[in-house]
C-alpha cells in the first residue's frame, strides 16, 4: 500500500519549558497518525515551538538495518514509555517500513 506525503501540524507536549497547552510543530502525516507517537491536532492558541528546542526523539533501526530517528510528541506516547517499540517510515518508493526501537533522547533547549 502506497501512503502519500503530506503535513500537518501537530501539538508536542515539553517537558523543559512551561506550555502547559504544548507548541506547535510541523509532523508528517504518516507519523501524525500513529497513536504511539502521541500527536494530537491544536486546538488554538499553541505557539510555535522555538528553534532553541531540540525535541526529544527516539532512534531505531528499520528491516533494511538503516538508521532512523522520529519526534515523540509526548512523554504519555506509548513509544516514549516503551508499551510499543516499533513505528512505521515511508521509504523511497512510499511503502511503510517498520523501524524497531534502540534508544530514547531527552529533550534539550538552549537560552
Amino acid at each position: 500500500m502506497v501512503a502519500a506525503r503530506s503535513v500537518k501540524k501537530g501539538v508536542y507536549v515539553p517537558d523543559t519549558i512551561a506550555p502547559a497547552e504544548g507548541l506547535t510543530r510541523r509532523v508528517d502525516d504518516h507519523f501524525f497518525t500513529q497513536a504511539q507517537l502521541g500527536w494530537t491536532a491544536p486546538v488554538g492558541g499553541e505557539l510555535p515551538i522555538p528553534g532553541t528546542l531540540r525535541p526529544r526523539h527516539a532512534v531505531g533501526v528499520d528491516t533494511s538495518g538503516r538508521r532512523h530517528s522520529v519526534v515523540v510528541a509526548s512523554t504519555a506516547a506509548d513509544l516514549w514509555t516503551r508499551t510499543s517499540t516499533t513505528w512505521q517510515i515511508l521509504d523511497d518508493t512510499g511503502t511503510l517500513d517498520t523501524v524497531t526501537l534502540t534508544g530514547l533522547v531527552g529533550e534539550a533547549i538552549t537560552f
